[in-house]
């Protein structure tokens, strides 16, 4: 017999071997812009709690920049450091935040920025110097 075409089998094969292949090529997409946001958004929390935590406990809380990591303290107790991934780093005008018991900014306010140093792009924290809110611009800036 002259066969010619494929079979049902050989279609369903070819097809799943495709789609493995696109989902390989897929996974390894660019993360570079969730690790920027996540680190902000981490960031920024930590900027809040130690204001609600002088505002309501008292303490010496404060945290410490550093270009690649950060240090949140209470007095000379470090309660928590936090490393930031190798492509980023953190550019500021104070290296120190701290707060008064009315949560205003002891050293005025401040723009702290998380930088991706691949590819530039950048988030923004802005300590408001009269009121002390932390806000988190939900934008990625592009040089």
């Amino acid at each position: 017999m002259n066969n010619k075409g494929f079979t049902f089998i050989e279609i369903i094969i070819v097809s799943a071997f495709i789609a493995l292949l696109f989902s390989i090529a897929i996974s390894k997409g660019d993360y570079s812009n969730y690790h920027l946001r996540i680190q902000s958004q981490q960031l920024c929390a930590d900027i809040r709690n130690i204001r609600i935590l002088k505002m309501t406990e008292g303490g010496l809380y404060n945290i410490l920049l550093s270009n690649d990591h950060y240090k949140v303290l209470n007095g000379s107790k470090i309660l928590k450091t936090v490393q930031l991934l190798s492509q980023h780093e953190l550019l500021y005008g104070k290296n120190e935040i701290i707060f008064s018991y009315q949560g205003v900014p002891v050293h005025g306010g401040d723009t702290i920025r998380v930088r991706n140093k691949k590819n530039n792009r950048y988030m923004e924290i802005t300590i408001v110097p009269a009121s002390g809110r932390v806000l988190l611009k939900d934008e990625i800036y592009s040089p």
